[in-house]
């Protein structure tokens, strides 16, 4: 029996909300005879409900991954649940503001602050809340700015939720309610201050040193041995990545291990986009490195599976797929691979020939460069051939976000179930 998937559950935990608070109700007419309120009821407590769940998300607790199937789509699901809970929490107050016109001291109460503290801990998560989508939206901010930013939804999460305690409504009347309410509130916060507190100073860290830097066009190659503990992780799998040196800063971004998990130096393959990347040429040897990790799931289908693979590469997204070929290279094992790199043009495809010499000894791994200056667009229909020879594979994919979504359309088309195809996106983190 299949377990249910994360989306699933978070269906469930909004229709539990929901019967509950449909049970804290007399009478059916209590909701038809005020439908505004009744709505704005629905929404400030689905709203918060997802608030927490984002906020809980956002800790990249392992249980949490395994659930959703990987921390790039536990990303994705953070920022849909988070996107949700906010116009959820928006309409909460403007509902109420509709249902006061036309009476200017009815509708102020609902969006200034007065003398009822409550009342007040709404009308501030209202402001939090709006200073945060006018920060994410209309101001272009450097990431490690907007990434304080960002955290006034929680703010205004915690508010909201305190709010919601206190003010006299379903659920405060209504005990199963208020215990499943004060149980996500209670979660909501704590997972806030783990995150803003506590993250950095819980769980491994480990610290390496930078032995080397190379440099291909805009990539920069970094080359580290660790200070004590050795980072165990699987091939694949990704890091967050903080660095000492000043000139860059203290701010963590996630990056594929470019290495093998046995290998004995480690590496990270980062290419140079973005106001934070475009410094790591700063780093020099001797800099440390601070590692948090490892993340990730996107190996798995390649670790446990035993069918044929396609791996489909575009850019930098090769990374993960470095990894699992130095992994690759120290076994015996001979599964069948398919490895199409694809790149603009030929100075681009600054890995091919690491790739090579990896599987020059590996008879079963089929190495095909792409270069799209010359041959166009890879398209699944110009594989079809190759891709004929076995009556199963699965299929692994990282590259810019438009290609992944294309390819996997394209394989679907031609009958291969969703599961079989896997792809990392780190957009989103």
């Amino acid at each position: 029996m299949n377990k249910p998937d994360g989306k699933t559950i978070l269906f469930f935990f909004s229709g539990v909300t929901l019967f509950l608070w449909l049970l804290s109700k007399s009478s059916f007419s209590i909701i038809t005879d005020d439908p505004l309120r009744s709505t704005s009821q629905v929404f400030s407590l689905l709203g918060l409900l997802l608030m927490m769940i984002s906020l809980i998300l956002s800790t990249r607790k392992r249980f949490i991954e395994d659930v959703f199937g990987g921390l790039d789509r536990v990303y994705e699901i953070h920022h849909v649940v988070g996107s949700l809970s906010f116009i959820l929490l928006i309409n909460h107050p403007l509902l109420l503001v509709v249902k006061a016109i036309p009476s200017p001291v009815g509708m102020a109460q609902y969006l200034l602050p007065g003398d009822f503290l409550p009342y007040n801990l709404g009308i501030f998560a209202l402001y939090f809340m709006i200073l945060a989508f006018i920060f994410m939206i209309f101001i272009r901010l450097p990431y490690h700015i907007w990434k304080r930013t960002h955290q006034f939804l929680g703010i205004a999460g915690i508010l909201g939720g305190i709010h919601a305690l206190l003010i006299t409504s379903d659920i405060s009347v209504y005990m199963p309610l208020r215990i499943w309410m004060v149980f996500w509130i209670g979660s909501g916060i704590i997972s806030f201050i783990y995150i803003f507190l506590y993250y950095n100073a819980l769980g491994a860290i480990y610290a390496y040193e930078i032995i080397r830097i190379e440099r291909f066009l805009d990539i920069i190659n970094i080359y580290a041995k660790p200070v004590n503990r050795k980072i165990s992780f699987m091939p694949g799998q990704f890091a967050y990545v903080g660095f000492n040196n000043p000139s860059i800063g203290r701010e963590q971004h996630p990056y594929s291990f470019s290495s093998g998990p046995d290998d004995e130096e480690l590496r990270f393959s980062i290419k140079m986009v973005g106001d934070y990347t475009v410094r790591l040429p700063l780093l020099k040897e001797g800099d440390k490195m601070y590692i948090k990790g490892p993340y990730g799931k996107f190996g798995d289908m390649y670790i446990d599976g035993k069918k044929p693979l396609v791996w489909i590469v575009g850019g930098i997204g090769i990374t993960p797929f470095l990894s699992m070929l130095h992994y690759q290279s120290q076994l015996v094992d001979e599964r069948a691979i398919l490895l199409y790199y694809c790149f603009s043009t030929k100075e681009e495809g600054v890995f091919i020939d690491e790739i090579q010499k990896l599987v020059q000894e590996k008879k079963s791994i089929q190495v095909f460069p792409w270069c799209s200056q010359e041959k166009g667009r890879l398209s699944v229909d110009g594989i079809i051939d190759i891709l004929g020879k076995y009556d199963d594979y699965d299929v692994q994919i990282c590259g810019p976000g438009l290609m992944m979504e294309s390819l996997k359309d394209q394989f679907e088309a031609i009958g291969l179930d969703d599961k079989r195809i896997r792809f990392e996106a780190f957009e989103m983190i």
